[in-house]
């Protein structure tokens, strides 16, 4: 069984300082003797070592543990961020606590609480509003990075994408794609959360494509839902049936749960959804390639902006931060078309 420095010190009659100056490879400058310095290498090595992280932390006063906060697991896109968050924080010797706030104010500063008695040494955050960046980085020492929605606070480093401009792009592809194949120029956009920076974003840009195209209100209809889940999609889907209007040319969701639901009440209603239809949604998933129909979507840039909020992070720890406001570009994936 793997033995703390004090164990190995008992051990062998020895004191815990040369211990700790062997394993951090400073036995000659310390001059502690070879004989000595390979007596604790091969015990090391027989026996193995292990790090008592609570003493180590209250020691460097740090646990070298980070946290994240994201809305929920479930959707594609922030399991992603989260796995990748994690492998880095691992690279790095670093453990990372993942936690989901369902998008809840009350949620997150909960969370926010739990991992400041934790004495959690920075967090990454998707901010449910613009209040909880203030609370946050004034609990974890400024040591916090904001991730996938900007609400335009300058005094914390944040890693974004372009949606505005992915909205456009996604428009003006789609438009273009009824065009040419004599297809009605005539969109629904599912708006999951539609105030959070980044759906406004997207649905403002998509406004943009519109109007460059020379169309009109009539044109794009926009139905929204309180959050970005499958039951919100499904939900969204409902309720405009409801309404009597036919499904336009074009379906397009804010997210990828959006856009499953979306499908699911489709399917159960049976009514305007043929494989004719055009689907679009912003994040990519592989199991968009099995479908039939015309599909376009805007893939983030995910290691790229994991990259991005890792450096911040690291900089934020050793006082060597850069505090600035990184943004992404998306991909447009289309199937065909």
């Amino acid at each position: 069984m793997a033995q703390t420095v004090d164990d190995i010190a008992a051990h062998m009659g020895l004191s815990v300082t040369t211990i700790r100056l062997v394993l951090l490879g400073k036995a000659r400058q310390y001059r502690i003797s070879r004989a000595t310095e390979s007596r604790v290498r091969e015990y090391i090595d027989e026996h193995g070592y292990q790090i008592n992280h609570s003493a180590r932390s209250l020691r460097l006063k740090r646990t070298d543990t980070l946290a994240l906060i994201i809305p929920r697991l479930s959707n594609h896109y922030f399991a992603y961020l989260a796995e990748l968050l994690e492998r880095r924080c691992r690279q790095a010797g670093l453990q990372l606590m993942v936690a989901c706030c369902d998008d809840s104010e009350e949620n997150q500063q909960a969370l926010i609480d739990n991992f400041q008695q934790r004495n959690v040494d920075g967090v990454f955050m998707v901010p449910a509003n613009a209040k909880l960046a203030a609370t946050a980085a004034r609990y974890f020492d400024n040591r916090l990075v904001l991730l996938d929605r900007d609400f335009g606070m300058s005094e914390y480093p944040v890693v974004v994408s372009d949606n505005e401009r992915a909205g456009y792009e996604l428009g003006s592809k789609l438009l273009e794609f009824c065009f040419a194949t004599q297809r009605a120029p005539s969109i629904l956009l599912l708006a999951g959360n539609p105030y959070m920076p980044s759906i406004d974003a997207r649905t403002q840009g998509i406004k943009r494509a519109v109007k460059e195209a020379g169309l009109g209100r009539k044109n794009l209809q926009i139905q929204t839902a309180p959050r970005n889940g499958f039951s919100d999609g499904k939900s969204a889907v409902q309720d405009f049936l409801r309404t009597g209007h036919d499904l336009p040319s074009v379906l397009v969701t804010s997210s990828i749960p959006v856009f499953e639901g979306a499908l699911d009440a489709l399917r159960a209603e049976g009514r305007g959804y043929s494989c004719d239809q055009v689907l679009a949604t912003f994040d990519d998933n592989t199991m968009l390639d099995f479908l039939p129909n015309p599909v376009c979507s805007m893939r983030q840039d995910c290691p790229q902006m994991i990259d991005l909020a890792f450096a911040e992070m690291q900089g934020l720890m050793t006082d060597h931060a850069t505090i600035r406001r990184h943004v992404s570009t998306l991909t447009l994936v289309a199937r065909n078309m």
